[in-house]
């Protein structure tokens, strides 16, 4: 029975990852949101760039940290070789949270699908909320202070200080304001609460 119950709970923590690898993957490919929030701080009087200068920049970092076969990061703005460093540990990160998504995709769907075809669904329901409560505890975590939290990941996901950069010496900075990594944590927090209630809906209706 234990060994039965960490099973689901494994697969919970799968799917939880998988819906949070899914909103990184949108939150990124919607440019809209990151060109909203430029306007409103005001980021084109920082950087001295016009908007439609600053979209295009982020286009194509966006493109080169998605990309298998884009190996240099083309900007408008000047870059030295400690913002090269971090883009590329940002790139495979990138790209490895989105062949994870490629990946899972099929195998979550079919795995849902032959659960509730079986009628072994509802051994998910309990492990499913576990992790999900896991994944609220981190972000009230991180809302109670935004900064360090942002930090501690950092500190976590890259083995250098790269990460640390001098507006003066680094102005790519000034094109990603603390801000709209904010609002992207929050759309993660909100896209995967959406999904686990979807899913949570489809455990119950399965079960009756």
């Amino acid at each position: 029975m234990n060994i039965e119950f960490m099973k689901y709970r494994a697969l919970s923590l799968v799917i939880i990852l998988w819906f949070v690898t899914c909103s990184i993957f949108l939150f990124m490919n919607m440019p809209f949101i990151y060109t909203s929030v430029v306007h409103v701080l005001n980021v084109q009087h920082d950087i001295k760039m016009s908007s439609g200068q600053i979209r295009d920049n982020y286009l194509l970092i966006i493109r080169y940290l998605q990309s298998f076969f884009i190996i240099d990061m083309q900007t408008t703005l000047p870059i030295n070789n400690v913002v090269k460093e971090h883009f590329g540990d940002v790139r495979r990160l990138i790209l490895l949270n989105n062949l994870f998504m490629v990946i899972m995709t099929p195998i979550v769907i079919k795995t849902l699908i032959r659960l509730r075809k079986n009628r072994f669904l509802w051994l998910l329901k309990l492990s499913f909320r576990q992790i999900y409560g896991c994944f609220v505890f981190l972000f009230v975590f991180a809302l109670i202070d935004f900064n360090d939290a942002f930090i501690f990941f950092h500190k976590i996901l890259f083995r250098n200080n790269d990460w640390i950069f001098n507006a003066k010496k680094e102005p790519i900075i000034i094109l990603f304001p603390d801000q709209y990594f904010m609002i992207g944590f929050a759309f993660i927090f909100i896209f995967v609460t959406v999904f686990y209630l979807i899913l949570l809906r489809f455990i119950n209706r399965s079960t009756q």
